[in-house]
């Protein structure tokens, strides 16, 4: 048993030599493969975020009229609704990020300062406390307390069912920050 051991040993050694030899005895020195530069996230800095509800909801078509406004939301695919309240101390960001679905926020203090990835010019859009505003799927932007105080406000946004309320997205070069 011994000898049956050592022979497939050496028959495997064999192999191996026999594999160096038809690769022609290449001395080529290996060089490394550069890789791809990985994206910077910013993270968000100063900000503390609470969900005050998460909830499914089949698909709904609400049409409203009054005072001669017409307002209509259509949703077409099982989604979820996500509501949460969130702080930015003063110098904080959100980071750079997105939704996968449309957001409505209502700026209860301070003042929101978005700036968005696709803006080559990088301009300041101001939201002060008693404001809303609207965010569109897949927007890539970053929320800024440029105050002296803290930026609060509520969100409620209608995301595809079971994805994440926020995606990180890399620093997108447009501005100086």
């Amino acid at each position: 048993m011994r000898l049956h051991s050592r022979l497939t040993i050496a028959s495997v050694l064999a192999a191996i030599a026999a594999a160096f030899a038809a690769c022609g005895g290449d001395d080529r020195i290996p060089t490394a493969t550069p890789r791809a530069e990985r994206p910077r996230f910013t993270a968000s800095s100063g900000q503390t975020t609470v969900t005050l509800g998460r909830s499914a909801i089949d698909p709904f078509h609400i049409q409203a009229v009054f005072e001669n406004d017409r307002v209509e939301i259509k949703v077409k695919e099982p989604s979820d609704i996500n509501v949460n309240s969130s702080t930015v101390a003063p110098g904080g960001t959100t980071g750079w990020h997105m939704h996968s679905g449309p957001v409505l926020v209502t700026v209860t203090g301070g003042v929101f300062t978005m700036y968005h990835a696709d803006d080559p010019t990088c301009t300041a859009h101001n939201y002060p406390a008693g404001t809303a505003f609207y965010e569109v799927p897949n927007d890539v932007h970053i929320g800024r307390n440029e105050g002296s105080v803290p930026l609060t406000w509520v969100a409620t946004a209608i995301l595809p069912r079971g994805v994440a309320a926020r995606i990180e997205m890399p620093v997108p070069g447009n501005c100086p920050f």
